[in-house]
């Protein structure tokens, strides 16, 4: 996955640099409304990918977020750049949008087949920036010319209806695997669920070395109330059977654990309460939650 990513961020740099390039080479050609749907374009679907790729590889959202926002703002500024100021304006604006929808489209697709959804957003990619490099030599060169009349809308949609089609074939074979949906998933959790629904609080304040024993189901953690005494260090066994789930990101960001990858298997984590009170813990959507009370 991290190599298909580093070609997903060698394809987007390339492709919409070369872009990019051509705004600034036939600058006095493109100015006025197309030029500036051009940047538009160019930075929305650069922000777009860029998000998702940043995204999928870091899975912390906020960080996510701003970083392409930042990409995007300034990949909509070089585009519009050569154009104008309302070229700026338009492009800046667009990139931003598409940076902040990536990024968090990015958050999501960790859990859900990354592999190939990427794969799916870079065809996408490729084949817009690729329109808008064919556009900018038509617009500019008068030897080159499209009459998109020749282009049937039947192709079109019978096109769309194969790759539907391949996609539905695709999520209803072993080729996509639904997160947290594995034979051993489904294995051990069916053995563990009368247990964890039984005990889902736990308190451990008269332990000297507190140790909480902590299951990942497809419902949530168990237990999800842990009781625990203040300035005594706790550790955590978390066991984890889930595959590519929201569940396995895992933060009590009160103490300091920040979106830790609870791999398959078990993983082991400690904090010292050092306060009174209540605080959360949950996955890194914050989707699945429970509490630590800290006496």
């Amino acid at each position: 996955m991290d190599i298909f990513s580093v070609i997903s961020a060698a394809i987007v740099m390339i492709c919409s640099g070369y872009s990019i390039f051509l705004v600034y080479r036939n600058k006095t050609k493109l100015e006025g409304t197309q030029g500036v749907m051009i940047s538009m374009v160019i930075a929305v679907i650069t922000g777009l990918l860029s998000g998702s790729i940043i995204g999928i590889l870091s899975g912390e959202t906020f960080l996510v977020v701003g970083v392409s926002m930042i990409i995007g703002f300034v990949i909509g500024f070089l585009a519009g750049h050569p154009i104008g100021l309302l070229a700026i304006l338009m492009g800046s604006i667009a990139g931003l949008m598409g940076g902040i929808n990536g990024a968090i489209l990015g958050v999501f697709l960790q859990f859900i087949n990354p592999s190939i959804l990427l794969g799916i957003l870079v065809g996408f990619y490729i084949l817009i920036i690729g329109f808008v490099i064919v556009y900018i030599f038509v617009a500019t060169n008068s030897k080159y010319s499209i009459n998109t009349e020749e282009l049937s809308p039947y192709a079109i949609i019978g096109a769309g209806i194969v790759l539907v089609s391949l996609f539905l074939f695709m999520y209803s074979s072993d080729m996509v695997k639904i997160p947290g949906q594995t034979e051993t998933a489904q294995a051990q959790t069916q053995t563990q669920t009368t247990q964890e629904t039984a005990n889902t609080e736990v308190d451990v304040t008269k332990e000297q070395t507190p140790k909480v024993k902590m299951h990942v189901t497809e419902k949530g953690y168990s237990p999800n109330v842990i009781r625990v005494k203040k300035g005594v260090p706790v550790e955590l066994e978390i066991k984890n059977p889930l595959e590519n789930s929201c569940l396995s990101t895992f933060m009590i960001p009160d103490f300091n654990i920040n979106n830790v990858n609870l791999k398959t298997g078990t993983t082991n984590l400690t904090f010292t309460p050092d306060k009174s009170g209540e605080y959360t813990f949950s996955c890194g959507m914050q989707m699945f939650k429970g509490t630590i009370i800290v006496e």
